[in-house]
């Protein structure tokens, strides 16, 4: 398959009639918005299943803070309600360990370069799933950031779809791994930001970095400060790693929930309010509370559990662990 659909959905990102149809109508904004990102999952996922293969490889990638894992999770379950048994694989498994990666001028390990994973070993395996309908992939130690030498046998069944995710997942080094009929490429992004009139209010990257301020302070117990002076070199990578392979998907997905500023609001004018206003990362916090402010704000009681949304604010029905 080659760049069937490689389009997105634009949305109406328009801040005036975001905050009218929240101040006026806020269920029918919520519930909409989501109704629409699911049957933008389902068109993608019926599409696939015309292709006429025994076995269907999906590679997912995205930026962070897109929503590539509840995405995953949602492609899996719509295969599921088509009756098809799928399989879940995270190329973090395909790690060397750190001992075998480079390390950067700071210091640390270049986590995020694609020389970090096993690609031949990665190869074998997605040949083995297309050809043979079985393989054993490994299974990685990432609290010592190393192999632990065990693995997980994964069996095809006819009717499987294997998802493959990961922020390498539409490199073309994989290109040659099997034939292309049997790979569907999806990039998983924000694709938009929100305006007023032609002035962003909030850009695609601002909206990712609020989703990311709100999920990591709430999972990870990291601080603001260090995830606004984190965040300039996780756009590096993703310029480096992501954004070059982005046109070889053959479907790409807006994650943009177009009420989601509303719903986050408050709480991330909390964590931001935290943030030293002198320093570095404060004028990044001022900034993005100064838009914050602009929304009108929405109960986050009116986010569904099986929302994108809750990746990010919590309370959802998927484990992220």
């Amino acid at each position: 398959m080659q760049n069937w659909l490689n389009t997105y959905r634009r949305y109406a990102c328009d801040i005036g009639r975001i905050n009218s149809e929240a101040e006026n109508n806020s269920e029918d904004l919520v519930l909409t918005a989501e109704k629409i990102f699911h049957n933008d999952i389902q068109q993608i996922v019926e599409r696939i299943l015309k292709i006429p293969v025994k076995h269907h490889i999906i590679f997912l990638s995205g930026p962070s803070s897109s929503g590539k894992t509840t995405t995953g999770k949602k492609i899996e379950e719509a295969f599921l309600k088509k009756g098809c048994h799928t399989i879940m694989v995270s190329m973090d498994d395909f790690y060397l360990g750190k001992e075998f990666i480079r390390k950067l001028p700071d210091g640390k390990y270049d986590f995020e370069s694609i020389d970090a994973l096993d690609i031949p070993l990665m190869k074998k395996c997605v040949q083995l799933m297309a050809t043979m309908g079985e393989c054993d992939i490994p299974v990685y130690d990432f609290p010592n950031s190393r192999r632990s030498g065990k693995t997980r046998h994964l069996e095809l069944r006819d009717d499987s779809v294997v998802i493959i995710e990961g922020i390498h997942a539409l490199n073309p080094i994989f290109d040659d791994a099997i034939n292309r009929e049997y790979v569907s490429k999806v990039y998983v992004a924000v694709k938009q930001g929100v305006k007023s009139n032609e002035d962003y209010v909030l850009t695609n990257k601002d909206v990712r970095l609020v989703r990311r301020i709100m999920r990591d302070n709430l999972f990870r117990g990291a601080s603001t400060k260090m995830l606004i002076e984190m965040w300039p070199d996780v756009v590096e990578g993703e310029r480096k790693n992501i954004r070059p392979y982005r046109y070889n998907s053959d479907f790409t997905l807006n994650t943009i929930h177009i009420y989601e500023p509303c719903v986050m609001r408050n709480h991330a004018l909390e964590l931001l309010d935290t943030v030293d206003p002198d320093s570095e990362a404060g004028k990044v916090a001022k900034r993005l509370s100064a838009s914050l402010q602009r929304f009108v704000s929405i109960d986050s009681s009116l986010v569904p559990e099986n929302s994108l949304i809750r990746e990010f604010i919590g309370g959802g029905l998927y484990d992220y662990s």
